[in-house]
């Protein structure tokens, strides 16, 4: 028992604690009945105080024990009051569970649950706003906090965005009001998007691995479509989207009805582009 003891590892888990701290305590109890102080103290130097220190609780052993004091004489009664001194200090021990120390040091959800540094996608309100909304209540006070869904086909419904990726746009209202950015990405579920350079916040990504570091990055968050008109590179002036329909001649010189997208203000089409790639605000040119 006592080689088994003197070679386990430390452990992290509240369970391998407790079960080292039981297998400390028969050891503890087993140089009780051998009366043996010697290899008491041997099995326990992994995880037990110096010998000098056991030593010391001597008197508070007899002071606990007091059928041990008429036998203090010989070498055999000491060994069993150092033992069982030690027995019953590990298992007195007080020890702080998983609860008590998650109440003690609450974390931040964004410190939980971020673990990438690109930009986040919209999700479910989780929580108390959750519960007041309840189930079946995609929006609660002005603000979506779920997906809409669809009762009879049980399928999201998507919102009709103006706006595409790649399209050029100006902010028209919030902090970053007045700039003109370049459309990445849309989030027709709700009906949001993520510019280029604009809407900055501060992320806490969370480590993965133990030789990692926790670092706080500057990320795009992603918008209100509402909040963004298109913007007109020619004559500099932003407008609402217009939708007209045009014939074009297409291979084989047949005519075809196509849909076209124009600026209001300005007249001129809105061409179809590609986005650009997004890449960390520190790596940019």
């Amino acid at each position: 028992m006592m080689a088994v003891v003197a070679g386990l590892r430390p452990a992290t888990s509240s369970m391998a604690r407790s079960r080292r701290s039981f297998g400390l305590a028969l050891a503890a109890l087993a140089a009780a009945t051998t009366w043996s102080p010697a290899a008491f103290i041997s099995g326990v130097s992994h995880r037990a105080p110096p010998p000098q220190q056991l030593l010391g609780t001597v008197a508070g052993a007899h002071a606990v024990l007091p059928s041990a004091a008429p036998s203090a004489a010989s070498g055999a009664s000491l060994g069993s009051a150092v033992a069982a001194a030690a027995a019953l200090m590990l298992l007195a021990a007080p020890r702080r569970s998983a609860a008590a120390v998650g109440r003690s040091a609450p974390q931040s959800k964004v410190v939980m649950f971020a673990r990438t540094p690109f930009p986040t996608t919209p999700i479910g309100s989780r929580g108390k706003r959750r519960q007041r909304a309840g189930r079946m209540r995609p929006i609660f006070r002005g603000r979506q906090i779920a997906v809409r869904v669809n009762m009879k086909t049980n399928k999201p419904i998507k919102y009709h965005m103006h706006v595409r990726p790649g399209d050029v746009v100006q902010v028209m209202k919030g902090k970053d009001a007045g700039k003109v950015t370049e459309v990445i990405r849309v989030f027709p579920k709700w009906n949001k998007i993520l510019c280029l350079g604009v809407n900055y916040c501060i992320k806490h990504v969370r480590p993965t691995r133990e030789d990692e570091v926790g670092s706080r990055v500057q990320v795009e968050a992603p918008m209100h479509a509402s909040s963004v008109m298109h913007y007109c590179e020619k004559q500099l002036v932003a407008g609402n989207l217009g939708i007209k329909f045009e014939k074009k001649i297409i291979t084989g010189g047949k005519e075809q009805v196509k849909k076209v997208r124009f600026n209001k203000a300005s007249g001129e089409d809105i061409p179809t582009r590609i986005p650009n790639k997004w890449v960390p605000v520190l790596d940019r040119n």
